[in-house]
């Protein structure tokens, strides 16, 4: 008789995902961090369903890892051994049209591409790399100009044109950015988003994720070219990292691009310590 495997990956709703797979997510905070928000977030409604999404448990007897599919990005891998890996590269074979990319952190991540691209018949290629920082303890920058205050609904449509031309500028062979969604979702809590202002103009943005197993993570930050090299970067998450831990949190995390040196020097003069890496790898037809 032939024997199933034992690990196995299960397609779940939403629901039956979310309490499955929580405990397991909560092991690792700050690393699950974008994975236990997606949760949140839809079950909130804060991000209505699309019917697309693919809700993926990995199970040996209890559950040892979690994926979560939002198309058109590609799967969002947690922290899963080299055998949840292998399950979920050729779940997602069986399952889904060809994937065009995959994210999560390293490892788990090349294990990932690499076995699919010979399951599906694809060419992996690494993308985006990306480093995990963590803080519990802020140190602000000395002699900053400005003050932060939090975005109001007047400068929605500034938040929307700053965002896209983050978009344009970081991923420049990708489709336009329209984060309009993620910023309505965010305005009416009235602190999630922020503004660095100097001599009443806001010249840099941070934002905030709701709390999500005691982590809140930073990011939208953006200055603009003609305000760059004040600090006002700094200044923006320096505060809206302590605001977040006086509200509460015990951990704000934020990801960086690891070709962009500079971003990485700033956080870590703010007190961010690096965590572990993360990646995206894409796949091309052979």
């Amino acid at each position: 008789m032939r024997r199933m495997p034992s690990v196995q990956c299960l397609t779940e709703d939403l629901a039956t995902f979310a309490a499955a797979a929580d405990a397991w997510l909560r092991r690792e905070p700050v690393l699950h961090n974008v994975l236990l928000t997606l949760v949140a977030d839809r079950l909130s409604g804060d991000v209505p369903l699309s019917g697309d999404e693919r809700f993926v448990r990995v199970v040996d007897g209890a559950t040892v890892g979690a994926a979560v599919h939002t198309p058109p990005r590609g799967p969002l891998l947690g922290a899963v051994s080299a055998a949840a890996t292998r399950a979920l590269a050729e779940h997602f074979v069986r399952a889904v049209p060809p994937l065009v990319e995959v994210h999560g952190p390293v490892p788990a991540v090349v294990g990932f591409a690499e076995r699919y691209a010979q399951h599906a018949d694809r060419i992996a290629v690494p993308g985006t790399a990306q480093r995990i920082f963590q803080l519990d303890a802020v140190r602000p920058p000395v002699g900053v100009p400005g003050r932060a205050r939090p975005a109001t609904a007047a400068d929605r449509d500034l938040l929307i044109a700053w965002s896209a031309a983050y978009g344009a500028e970081t991923m420049p062979d990708g489709p336009p950015v329209d984060a309009a969604g993620q910023i309505g979702a965010r305005l009416p809590y009235g602190d999630l988003l922020w503004l660095w202002e100097q001599a009443g103009t806001p010249v840099s943005t941070a934002w905030l994720s709701r709390p999500v197993a005691g982590v809140v993570r930073i990011s939208g930050v953006y200055t603009p070219p003609q305000w760059r090299g004040h600090g006002y970067a700094s200044g923006c998450v320096a505060h809206v990292s302590q605001y977040a831990l006086d509200a509460g949190a015990a951990a704000c995390a934020l990801y960086t691009d690891l070709a962009n040196p500079t971003s990485n020097r700033i956080y870590q003069a703010l007190g961010y310590r690096p965590l572990a890496d993360a990646a995206q790898w894409r796949f091309a037809g052979p």
